[in-house]
């Protein structure tokens, strides 16, 4: 009997220490914020540094995954004309040392690029300008981990194939 009580008291202190460093949402839902408890432990990945934030991307399970792809971008909702807006900007792919998890980081100087189209009197309006997107696998069992500097957001499509396949025309 005693050897039993060890095993489930075991169980209990090391599922305890597993949940130490999964993204809680309290503090946010306290706040009016929308959240979500992504459930993921987020210890093996690195702390922001700098002027950095860590934003999550925490995917719900799906049957057939391989049937969806993940694209995401980062942006900022900024002041723009009648233009068509890009934040000069990449996302670059880093990998978990150790643990070969990957992660993603997104450098930006704050430049935008627009087209340079006449625009009428007062066009002048607010807008997510985003930078180039990354396509990626879906995978709910990992966390999308995506460092950005601070002021910036990061934002994300849920792709799905349908089963339709189509034929090219040869010439």
């Amino acid at each position: 009997m005693n050897f039993r009580l060890s095993i489930m008291v075991l169980v209990l202190l090391m599922g305890c220490q597993s949940t130490k460093n999964m993204v809680s949402t309290d503090k946010n839902e306290k706040e009016g914020k929308e959240t979500q408890n992504i459930g993921h432990d987020l210890s093996m990945y690195p702390e922001p540094g700098g002027e950095l934030e860590r934003h999550i991307i925490a995917l719900p399970k799906k049957e057939n995954e391989a049937d969806y792809k993940i694209e995401f971008y980062a942006g900022k909702t900024m002041e723009v004309d009648c233009n068509k807006h890009t934040l000069a900007g990449e996302l670059e792919e880093k990998t978990v040392l150790g643990w070969g998890y990957p992660f993603y980081e997104f450098n930006t100087d704050g430049n935008v690029m627009s087209t340079r189209m006449a625009c009428a009197e007062n066009s002048l309006h607010q807008a997510f300008v985003r930078a180039n997107s990354m396509l990626i696998r879906y995978n709910s069992k990992l966390p999308i981990v995506v460092y950005i500097p601070e002021g910036y957001e990061v934002r994300y499509k849920i792709w799905n194939h349908d089963g339709t396949e189509y034929h090219a025309t040869p010439e």
